[in-house]
This record gives structure tokens, sequence and C-alpha cells, in this order.
């Protein structure tokens, strides 16, 4: 089964339950069957595997995966050992998740500054897949990205032994050229040879506002193509943990995939941006020439104090950085 939805992989604030089961109603609408809940300031899934989350917890996430399955999202977890020590923490939690209905998960390595060896990470990935015979598994390597690849002397014998041994049948994630990729294509796998375009995971981090808090991206995923998409086995978008805004995605991502008639000004009006706004929603795509005269940051900030709507109390920093041109 193709996997085609959202990563909950961002840092911040942590999503509720009750907003994560309307991204699962979004999904289900535009026929997007995947949700992997990788909260990075989840400190359960990272640096404490070893600690176990409360009954209540558990029931609520039982709840949260009952309710994605009657719609047709598969709930996947992805967990940091970002501490080798926890192994026995990591089957634990493996257990643990397997019993609240969870099949898919994703052993992640991301963002780890020092102290990484890709063998000890592949005898994890390798142990746990071992273990848990009836669980299908992911992997995220600590390079996951073009430009980490020469980062420095570490990272580049990092990538040039994962090369070499991570088996080629196994699936990974990678983010593209960048961390957060203006454009993904078959040319931001082009480090990768060797590897079946297949077992090659997408993490699109496009829409994400965590590593660059200035700028909200925003465009009818003008950054990717439907052929691109259409040759995945699994496509994600990263949330941004902001509610109003995560919905928005989720449509924009679900009408372009399926080629949705509505126009993209047709989706923001429908989730509430202002109609002013339309004429300059172009600055805020990244791959666009933006050019802020005089005449926009006095219409920006007319719309900032007249503009009454859960969506604007989200994009008023992002707004207000727009109008003071620290976007750029």
């Amino acid at each position: 089964m193709k996997k085609i939805g959202v990563v909950e992989g961002y840092y911040g604030e942590i999503s509720k339950f009750d907003d994560r089961k309307k991204i699962i109603e979004s999904l289900n609408k535009y026929n997007l069957n995947f949700y992997l809940y990788a909260a990075k300031e989840d400190p359960f899934l990272r640096s404490h595997l070893d600690i176990e989350y409360t009954k209540e917890w558990l029931s609520a996430f039982r709840s949260f995966v009952n309710f994605s399955t009657d719609l047709s999202v598969e709930i996947g977890v992805g967990l940091a050992p970002v501490k080798t020590a926890h192994l026995s923490g990591l089957k634990e939690k493996i257990k643990i998740f397997s019993e609240q209905g969870v099949k898919s998960i994703s052993i992640l390595f991301d963002d780890i500054e020092g102290g990484f060896c890709f063998e000890k990470q592949l005898e994890i990935f390798n142990d746990v897949k071992t273990s848990f015979s009836e669980l299908s598994f992911d992997f995220c390597p600590t390079v996951y990205a073009t430009e980490l690849i020469d980062k420095d002397k570490n990272h580049n014998e990092y990538f040039n032994d994962f090369m070499k041994y991570f088996p080629k049948s196994n699936n990974f994630f990678w983010t593209g050229d960048k961390v957060i990729s203006l454009e993904m294509s078959n040319n931001c796998q082009s480090s990768l040879f060797g590897f079946n375009n297949e077992n090659i995971y997408i993490w699109d981090n496009y829409f994400t506002v965590d590593s660059c808090p200035k700028n909200i991206n925003l465009s009818f995923c003008d950054h990717l193509s439907h052929e691109f998409i259409s040759s995945k086995n699994c496509y994600l978008i990263n949330l941004t943990g902001m509610p109003r805004t995560d919905k928005l995605l989720v449509e924009l991502f679900g009408a372009f995939k399926v080629g949705e008639k509505d126009s993209f000004e047709t989706i923001l009006l429908r989730h509430g941006v202002d109609e002013r706004l339309l004429d300059l929603i172009h600055l805020l795509n990244p791959n666009s020439k933006k050019k802020l005269q005089d005449k926009d940051r006095h219409k920006i900030n007319e719309i900032m104090f007249s503009w009454f709507h859960p969506l604007k109390n989200e994009w008023y920093p992002y707004l207000h950085n727009l109008k003071k041109g620290e976007n750029l």
C-alpha cells in the first residue's frame, strides 16, 4: 500500500487529539491515507524511550487509531532511539504501540548533532525488524538531505557508510536537496545512486515553520509534480502544529494530488483567508520573486488589524514579518 499523507514531525507545541482527528477527516476527504506520529517535542518518542506513557494518554491514542482506521487512514509512529542504550525501551515502546493497533514503525536518527554511528544505528534497526517481523519498518538516517552530506567529516563518513551498507531493499526517508527543499523531483535524489526510487520515502518540509520562524511557505504545491508523487510508495508533508493552517495544507496537498478543479484562491477563501490578501499571497511562495512595495505594506497592515479569524491568529507573526520585510 502506498502511504500518502502527513507527518506530525515538527518542533514546537504538540497537537491535541481533537485537532489530529480533524486532520484525519481532511485526509479521508482527499483520499490521503497515512498519518505519521513523530512529534519532536514528545520526549517519550525520543530522549525518554525508557519511560512509559500514562494509561490515559494510551487510551486517547488508541481512540485516535480507531477513529483513523474507520476513516481508512493508517497511523504510523516514529521512534528516535537517540540514546542507543535505550534499546530495551525502544522495543517496549514498539510493543506498546503495536498493542494500540499501530503496524508501521519509523526508526528515526535525524537531527543528532554528535556521537552518531551508522553501524550502531543499523544494528538497532535490524534488531527491531527481526524482533517484530509482523510490523513494517522504515528508517531515517542522520544524513537525510543532500546539504547534510558535506556538513563536516563525520556527516560525510556517515553518508558513505549509509550508501555502502544500508540494505537496498529497505525503505528510508529523504527530504531532498535541502532540509527544507523548494523543489521536489527525481533530481533531489541524485546523490542516492544505487537505491530504487520505490524505497526512497519523502519527508517534505516545504510548509514547515519551525526551521524558518520568520516565514510561512505557501503555494499550491508549486515545488512538486504529480509525476513525482505518483512514483512514490511514501510521500508525507510535514505539518506545522497550527490547527487551522494544517487543515488548509492538507486540502491543498490533497487537491493538488487528485487534480482538484478548485483554484488555489477558492481553497484559501474556504479556510478563512481574507479576500484582500489574495493579491499578495504570492509573497508567501518561496520560489517567487518578492517585490514588496509601500502600498503592499500598508495593505498588509490594514488586513492585520481588520481581519478577524482563527487562521489570522496563527498567521499574525508571519504577516508582521512580511510587512517589515524580515521574511525576505
